[in-house]
């Protein structure tokens, strides 16, 4: 199962890209690639929230890929062994801690 890659590493993959290419600037950018230059500067220099079209077109043009294969969670002995330990095998207890997980990446407190 692939996954989206986080924005800030697309765009710092894409600024690397395009600065060792010789286009550092929005207007450089636009004009290598047919992207409207209000849309590359909102994209790569503003402050987006997620990932656009805009982004998955200049990794295309960059050849960078913007998903990763994401890791099998089975595959980690720490993380099976903590689960076994605490959990009590009810699908209920299994919804409980699958959202006290999603709360913990959410409040960006696993990075």
């Amino acid at each position: 199962m692939n996954r989206l890659k986080p924005l800030p590493l697309i765009i710092s993959e894409l600024l690397q890209f395009f600065t060792a290419s010789g286009s550092g600037t929005s207007a450089d950018i636009a004009r290598r690639t047919g992207i409207n230059q209000s849309q590359i500067h909102r994209n790569l220099f503003g402050k987006p929230k997620r990932v656009t079209e805009t982004h998955r077109r200049l990794c295309k043009y960059a050849k960078i890929p913007i998903e990763v294969e994401a890791a099998d969670p089975r595959s980690s002995d720490i993380l099976m062994r903590a689960l076994a330990s605490i959990w009590d095998g009810s699908d209920a207890h299994a919804r409980r801690l699958a959202r006290l997980l999603f709360a913990h990446n959410q409040a960006g407190m696993g990075k």
